[in-house]
């Protein structure tokens, strides 16, 4: 199953840490397929931000909005997918989103 992560979500207030490892709980301990969702003038820009901090370390690809289905996580719904809605990734709620993405894929 992938999850489609909406590549703001990785921009401050987001911390690096967390935000790694929200991914590599989804990828090692669900198996999921991560991609880095946003709009097509924005890859480079997200890929350089994101390598620099490591944070692209679990990130299996960049796609176009809603080129791929799966479970997102972003910052509202955006259409009838399943999504985990969270403002931030930070040390305060990392758990927690690894228990929804957890909680939406059995």
């Amino acid at each position: 199953m992938n999850l489609i992560v909406h590549a703001p979500l990785s921009e401050p207030p987001t911390e690096s840490l967390p935000f790694r490892y929200v991914l590599s709980c989804s990828k090692l301990d669900c198996g999921m397929n991560i991609l880095l969702e946003c709009e097509a003038g924005m890859k480079d820009i997200y890929w350089e931000f994101m390598r620099k901090r490591g944070m692209f370390d679990f990130i299996s690809d960049i796609i176009l909005p809603f080129e791929e289905r799966g479970l997102r996580l972003d910052t509202q719904v955006r259409n009838q997918q399943a999504t985990v809605v969270t403002k931030y990734i930070r040390a305060e709620n990392q758990i927690e989103l690894i228990d929804s993405i957890k909680d939406r894929i059995i």
